[in-house]
């Protein structure tokens, strides 16, 4: 049988390249999270982490369990929030967020939502592009996303909650390094990574008419899956990334730096969003507090 545990262990030692920071996020001993990868790989027979290079990467055989894994865990916190759902409807309220929201959740959501009393929250950590579809199909009752991943706004309301700019982020050896801004015309032919599992959904889209509107458009040469990953193809000189500028980089990306775009029409809106026919009156407590 999996144990589920187990891949929740060994996705958070890849997202973090580190076993010891995967422990610590657990409050689990390193041997302890060691030995759970370990054990899983006995399971499935085979190597999932190349341990002989730093940070930690992954096998071919590794990537594919990785994503396969995500997949897992995200659809099992879908039906443990459902069966909470069903349990205790009135009471619960399930939230889809992405990635790359987690300040919004931690800074903007979560320290208002805590003034209501008998809620429970159980919160989804989800696909960007799939979170309308979350929304949709009544899987969670509200989302903390971007406005640009939902379109359909017969169905959904949105709420938003904050907005600002884009930087991009270089690495030590660009020439931007030690600049603080930068004008749209300087990104003309510069290698970008794009933080996005595929091209063509809704925020790749805006991105792109982003870009029309500066005049400038964007040379993307790679797509990754998430922040991290764009950082660390950063720190290795193979482009330039966007980050939403209330995202901090993290201590151990000591070796970057992230510069203004002075003028741009690369923006961002974090919002709440939630169906109009959802009658769940802890959600309704929620969405009036905020309005």
């Amino acid at each position: 049988m999996m144990n589920f545990t187990r891949l929740r262990y060994f996705c958070d030692v890849v997202r973090l390249r580190s076993f010891s920071q995967a422990a610590e996020e657990n409050y689990i001993s390193q041997t302890a999270i060691s030995q759970q990868v370990a054990k899983l790989e006995e399971e499935l027979q085979v190597t999932l982490l190349d341990r002989s290079k730093l940070p930690i990467k992954l096998t071919k055989m590794g990537k594919v369990v990785y994503h396969r894994s995500q997949i897992i865990l995200e659809q099992y916190d879908v039906l443990k929030g459902e069966i909470v759902q069903m349990k205790q409807t009135d009471k619960v309220v399930t939230v889809a967020y992405p990635n790359g929201a987690v300040e919004a959740v931690e800074q903007l959501v979560l320290p208002k939502i805590k003034s209501i009393k008998n809620l429970e929250l159980f919160l989804v950590k989800s696909d960007l592009n799939d979170i309308q579809d979350k929304l949709l199909n009544k899987t969670v009752d509200l989302a903390v996303t971007f406005d640009s991943e939902i379109t359909d706004t017969e169905q959904l309301e949105i709420l938003v909650l904050s907005q600002g700019n884009y930087d991009v982020v270089v690495g030590e050896g660009h020439p931007w390094y030690n600049s603080n801004t930068i004008q749209p015309d300087q990104l003309i032919n510069e290698k970008v990574i794009y933080v996005g599992n595929r091209h063509n959904t809704n925020s790749f889209i805006k991105m792109k008419d982003h870009s029309k509107a500066d005049n400038v458009p964007l040379n993307i040469t790679a797509t990754v899956a998430d922040i991290d990953t764009a950082l660390l193809l950063v720190q290795l000189n193979k482009g330039i990334t966007f980050m939403p500028d209330y995202k901090n980089l993290a201590n151990e990306y000591k070796n970057l730096h992230r510069v203004k775009i002075e003028n741009s029409e690369h923006k961002y809106k974090v919002c709440l969003a939630w169906r109009r026919e959802n009658y769940n009156p802890s959600l309704k407590r929620i969405v009036e507090l905020f309005k």
